[in-house]
């Protein structure tokens, strides 16, 4: 008997993973399906997670029960919080992965979770077939829903048939796949797998509009063959860091069987909280830079045999030559990429450049003079789905039923490919169940500001998370995630009840420690500014709470937790306590404006809205409201092309709609 999914996840990155885990998770029956098991997660790019804004979605990611996290906490070599000098909403985890053991860990988590089956196969066909076509083999029974008319079948190189009632393509660079090193072409996903040509052309023949969009990767060198010593060393945290919410549990660590992998590094992290690994810094040189401009003449980006756009917040380095011709150097992170390896990933170093310039490039470096190659770089080039093609819930506007996550939708970047895996996984599952779709807005999400901006925007180039586009990022820090989050997660599905009570016990400690600070009175006397002072904290001079003295740059609540025996709190309360009282203010300011917005989001375009009948409405904004077809007020108001008075014209129309115009533009001007 054939069996039916009731969703089927195509691809097997780091969106296929989220999205597969996701619906497995929520109770429905799912088959994840991929081009090769044992390259399952794989990072074919450097092997880290995380950094600004992408280390939040990582986080959040985390406290709607999904898996990146944690499979990183179980798996990184290093772990760094960046910008910590800078304020809460910009700090952001980074880890530097052990590349098979993060992939390993990956897989072993999917075979852990019920609900899911994993195949091997090349998917060349999707298709809608009549349910009637499995007649005789247990269909009725299988779909338990009597008004189930047509299924998803996925059909494989070998002719093999798959069928589910949903469908989520996370095909990442395999669509149609090509990769360049210098004159040398070949098709591939990424070096050394098959491309997925044919189901690129059956999206072409469904209608999908595809763009060209490229990508690329630095060399690999062996670090046997590295002077570390012309090298400045870049170490991990000597402090505890975890991107998953653990509250009283703790991640597994790899057990390493062997200190053989940690001579091949100098200066190993092994006695403090976790073994960790540096990474390595070196710099290009002036010869560095006159080899690349001496074979530009050579280099696919410039010659024309590159036809993709390429992401331009992480160029390679033969563009960062002409783009920065100013600059006497770039620097290069040396970064291991795991215990078991000699492999070392040169960070900032993507190229296409012919292989003999590539050697020769890398050799004009100090550290790196005898260096020998192991991988040489590459661009690739592969099909994205135009801008406009998919709905916030990541289902596609064109085929109900099939959607879309990672680098199809022009994103660039692991933890932006998992978070749409995430949410179409989720969404697949609630439509196949008959639940509302599930959406986060703007305010409550980093993945929310990703999505709308896939939905809204244009996007020319692979998109990029970055925290400067986040309206709202005081509200969306990187400590907060499982309160804002977890409570969502939960009514998924997703969150068990003791996790949830755990983050339900850290809001009401952190809501009872601020209240109890605002309850303590300090007057200013002899005795109370002595004894500040020894805590290093500066006098007082007119009675104030405790809160108040809380919220002055660099006074922690463990200084004053000894100065008044406040009860002791866990790090993380410790941690919300502090930024909710030193940013309070500006936190409130925040929450109006984002009360302000939301306004325009829950007020709904119908689907069939003609638009081209609504009068006063410019042509342009009619066009793009046509290819869009946005949602809600907001998201029209936030496509490029339509203006304040466009939205005033469509919130006038959909009033009258409803029967009472009387509103119209005075809600807008203070939306």
């Amino acid at each position: 008997m054939q069996t039916i999914y009731d969703v089927i996840v195509v691809g097997a990155g780091h969106a296929g993973c989220e999205a597969a885990h996701a619906a497995a998770r929520m109770g429905s029956r799912t088959l994840l399906v991929t081009i090769d098991l044992d390259k399952l997660a794989h990072m074919s790019c450097n092997p880290s997670i995380g950094g600004p804004a992408k280390g939040h979605i990582v986080r959040e990611i985390d406290a709607l029960g999904g898996v990146m996290g944690r499979v990183t906490d179980e798996s990184f070599i290093q772990i760094r919080m960046l910008n910590d000098s800078k304020g809460p909403a910009v700090q952001a985890l980074r880890a530097q992965c052990d590349k098979r053991l993060y992939a390993q860990r990956m897989k072993d988590t999917l075979e852990r979770t019920p609900n899911l089956d994993l195949k091997q196969a090349l998917v060349e066909r999707i298709t809608r077939v009549p349910a009637s076509e499995l007649a005789g083999q247990g269909a009725a029974e299988q779909l338990g829903m009597a008004d189930v008319r047509s299924l998803f079948a996925v059909v494989t190189h070998t002719g093999w048939r798959y069928y589910g009632r949903a469908l989520v393509l996370t095909t990442g660079t395999f669509l149609r796949g090509r990769a360049i090193t210098g004159d040398a072409q070949w098709s591939a996903g990424r070096a050394g797998e098959s491309a997925a040509v044919v189901l690129g052309e059956d999206l072409h023949q469904l209608g999908f509009p595809l763009v060209r969009l490229k990508t690329g990767t630095p060399p690999r060198v062996d670090a046997r063959t590295i002077d570390f010593g012309a090298t400045e060393l870049q170490f991990g945290s000597a402090a505890p860091l975890h991107f998953g919410f653990y509250y009283n549990e703790a991640p597994r660590v790899p057990t390493f069987l062997t200190d053989r992998p940690y001579a091949r590094f100098p200066q190993p992290q092994l006695d403090g909280w976790r073994p960790q690994l540096p990474c390595y810094l070196v710099y290009s040189t002036a010869e560095t830079h006159q080899i690349i401009r001496d074979n530009l003449d050579r280099a696919p980006l410039f010659s024309g045999v590159i036809e993709g756009v390429g992401p331009r917040y992480c160029p390679s380095i033969e563009d960062k030559i002409v783009r920065f011709a100013d600059k006497e150097r770039h620097g290069f992170f040396l970064e291991p990429e795991g215990w078991q390896t000699s492999e070392v990933y040169v960070q900032g170093c993507n190229t296409s450049l012919p292989e003999d310039v590539q050697w020769q490039m890398l050799r004009s470096m100090p550290a790196l003079r005898q260096a020998e190659i192991m991988r040489v770089g590459y661009a690739i080039e592969y099909d994205a789905v135009a801008t406009g093609e998919v709905l916030a819930t990541l289902e596609t506007k064109r085929l109900p039923g099939l959607f879309l996550a990672g680098q199809i939708n022009g994103t660039t970047g692991y933890e932006e490919a998992a978070a749409q895996g995430l949410i179409a996984g989720i969404n697949a599952a609630r439509q196949v169940k008959g639940e509302p779709a599930f959406i986060l807005r703007r305010d409550q999400a980093y993945i929310g500001v990703l999505i709308d901006d896939l939905v809204t925007k244009e996007i020319h180039e692979p998109y990029r998370m970055f925290t400067s586009r986040a309206e709202h990022r005081l509200l969306l820090r990187s400590d907060n995630a499982d309160l804002r989050l977890t409570p969502l997660g939960y009514e998924l599905g997703m969150i068990d009840a003791e996790r949830m009570a755990n983050a339900d016990r850290k809001r009401e400690q952190t809501g009872q420690a601020r209240q109890q600070l605002q309850g303590i009175r300090l007057t200013p006397s002899g005795e109370i500014n002595r004894r500040l002072g020894e805590a290093g904290i500066a006098p007082i001079s007119q009675v104030c709470s405790a809160d108040i003295v809380l919220a002055r740059p660099g006074v922690t609540y463990a200084a004053l937790q000894q100065l008044l025996a406040l009860p002791l709190l866990t790090p993380q309360v410790a941690e919300q306590v502090e930024i909710e009282t030193k940013y309070s203010g500006y936190i409130e300011k925040e929450l109006k404006a984002a009360d302000r917005v939301r306004k325009m989001e829950t007020r709904r375009i119908p689907p069939s809205l003609d638009v081209t009948t609504i009068s006063g409405l410019r042509n342009e904004a009619r066009q793009v409201l046509q290819r869009f077809r946005p949602a809600t007020l907001g998201q029209a108001a936030r496509l490029n092309g339509i203006n304040p008075a466009d939205v005033a014209v469509l919130l006038v129309h959909l009033e009258r709609q409803r029967g009472d115009g009387a509103q119209s533009a005075a809600e807008v001007e203070t939306a």
